[in-house]
């Protein structure tokens, strides 16, 4: 068995980090995550989307959103509609966001750069990668937390009662503990697999974590004697204009918890085998599942609450409830299985959610030394260093500034999808996303794209006033913080209207010298994935070109008959 060597000099250190191989050189525009994915990894069917989209709606942040909904005043139905109006949103906004990595086979960083400039898309790769990295950490608590409730089933009090030796300004117990760094471990090997082969972990999912959903929420159903829904309704209903400000919070707050898996699309889509893959099965897969989950959480919390005498919003605690109620075989078995199924819903957010996207993200930040994989293991590393169970009890201020999320990743979402529909047309020159020389199609302004740059920040501007008075209520007026309250719909609002209005009168070029009439006609440079007559493959590896004439593509470079179903892996000869 032959263990490799561990590198000793710093030449070796530098082959070991580096992602070229022996034939291809990786540079700060290319290596092989981010070449377009080639045919043998496009390994995702529309039942893969559908089914991570399935098993993540099932997690613990999904099952509590309720809570923040009857907070600000709304009752059950209200809460639902707002819910339902949000996911139908949640759900276009998908569609549309994964049609280019569906269509070009590219993610969201390479997506970026025809988009926000060759320089100018480093930006916005960066705001997704560092959130990314906070939320791996909390989600990593959450788990743990569900993972202590399994334990406990299985080890009775020798776990519930376990000593605790730290002090209590580390603002964790010793059980609690144990339980973060046993969870992070079995996170550990699915960060070490490729996005185009994790699809069997989101297919398990699906089925478990509906399954487990539904048994907590009959379970709850029939203690309490049907859903006592009156019982968690708010004390004095809101009618007029306070009520439609509360549902428009109530819809933020659903866009909100959604809002990482939506600018994630096109890390996802990219590997469909075909576009339809990414389309309305997958949108209706996001509606059903998200409305279902807020159902259940609402209902079973209501179920309940008359006879525990407290509403029980998060999943962990009404499981330790049950167990302190009704200790006993039954019990632990249910909740065993129970938790085992929450668990698994934490652990596919933590992977499809925050580990895939930071991996592309700093792919595309340093592609020289991460792959995907790398980024993902990273990503885990580096999530321990916020400690996160300190920021959940001691950092409000922070949390704050998190929840702020929205008013810079919305218009983000909203700028991409007028781009792309709107202003190309659907029409994007693969070669181009790897040519960062001066006058190239997406250099723009010195790499920058002036025109999106200032549509985002109109747009996060709207948000910004709010954003101080969440710290300092007494600075700003309640426009402001009504603003800030729906900051999602707004923000996302106001930066598709400013960006189409600035495509309309001040066009720019979408298409390389000699193909504007090509590029009027919609997605037509994607019938030969981004390419166009005589253009370079943009290459990693060899991979299969098949050609739909009789003759075969010689060369490197293509025919405007070709039909290219493969995907290329090599620096490209386009100025890289």
């Amino acid at each position: 068995m032959n263990l490799p060597k561990i590198p000793r000099s710093k030449a070796q250190w530098k082959d070991a980090l580096s992602t070229s191989n022996s034939s291809n050189e990786a540079s700060q525009w290319i290596n092989k995550d981010l070449a377009p994915t080639p045919q043998s990894s496009r390994t995702w069917s529309w039942i893969s989307l559908s089914s991570y989209w399935w098993g993540n709606a099932f997690n613990a942040s999904q099952w509590s959103n309720g809570a923040s909904l009857i907070s600000v005043g709304l009752n059950w139905w209200q809460a639902l509609i707002s819910c339902m109006l949000a996911n139908v949103i949640s759900s276009s906004v998908a569609l549309a966001l994964g049609r280019p990595g569906a269509k070009y086979h590219i993610g969201y960083p390479v997506l970026a750069r025809s988009v926000f400039g060759m320089y100018g898309h480093f930006f916005f790769v960066w705001i997704r990668a560092v959130v990314a990295i906070v939320w791996f950490g909390v989600q990593t608590y959450f788990g743990s937390q569900l993972l202590g409730v399994l334990l406990r089933c299985i080890f009775g009090d020798s776990w519930w009662l376990m000593p605790n030796h730290l002090p209590e300004s580390a603002g964790i117990t010793s059980r609690d503990l144990v339980a973060f760094f046993l969870f992070w471990i079995i996170e550990l090997p699915f960060q070490l697999v490729h996005p185009s082969k994790i699809k069997v972990l989101f297919a398990a999912e699906s089925i478990i974590c509906p399954v487990a959903c539904i048994g907590v929420f009959a379970w709850c159903i029939q203690y309490g004697g049907g859903i006592q829904i009156d019982t968690i309704a708010s004390a004095a209903p809101l009618t007029g204009g306070s009520l439609g400000w509360a549902m428009l919070n109530g819809i933020n707050s659903c866009l909100g918890v959604t809002s990482a898996l939506l600018v994630n699309q096109p890390d996802l889509t990219r590997y469909t085998r075909r576009p339809s893959d990414a389309g309305w099965r997958q949108a209706s897969s996001i509606f059903a599942s998200k409305t279902l989950i807020f159902f259940f959480g609402i209902g079973a919390t209501a179920a309940v609450q008359g006879k525990f005498g407290e509403a029980y919003w998060n999943q962990w605690d009404l499981l330790n409830a049950i167990l302190d109620r009704f200790w006993g075989p039954a019990a632990r078995a249910g909740c065993f299985f129970a938790s085992f199924g929450f668990a698994l819903s934490v652990l596919g957010v933590n992977i499809g959610c925050n580990a895939i996207p930071f991996g592309a993200d700093v792919t595309g930040l340093l592609p020289r030394i991460f792959t995907i994989v790398r980024g993902q293991v990273f990503c885990g590393v580096v999530s321990l260093a916020i400690v996160p169970w300190k920021l959940l009890t001691d950092g409000s201020g922070f949390l704050t500034f998190l929840g702020s999320y929205n008013i810079f990743i919305a218009p983000i979402c909203g700028i991409i999808i007028v781009d792309y529909f709107f202003i190309k047309r659907g029409n994007i020159h693969v070669p181009s996303l790897f040519n960062p020389q001066p006058g190239s199609l997406y250099y723009y302004v010195k790499g920058w794209n002036l025109k999106t740059l200032c549509c985002w920040v109109c747009a996060v501007v709207f948000g910004i006033p709010g954003l101080v008075g969440a710290y300092h209520p007494a600075w700003v007026s309640s426009a402001a913080t009504h603003i800030y309250q729906t900051g999602w719909v707004i923000c996302f609002a106001v930066a598709t209207s400013f960006y189409f209005i600035v495509g309309r009168f001040l066009p720019g070029q979408v298409a390389p010298e000699g193909c504007s009439a090509e590029a009027k006609r919609f997605e037509h440079f994607a019938e030969t994935d981004g390419y166009l007559e005589g253009d370079s493959l943009v290459e990693f590896e060899v991979a299969e070109v098949q050609r739909g004439a009789e003759s075969t593509l010689s060369g490197r470079s293509i025919n405007s008959q070709d039909r290219v179903d493969g995907i290329f892996e090599k620096s490209p000869s386009v100025g890289v």
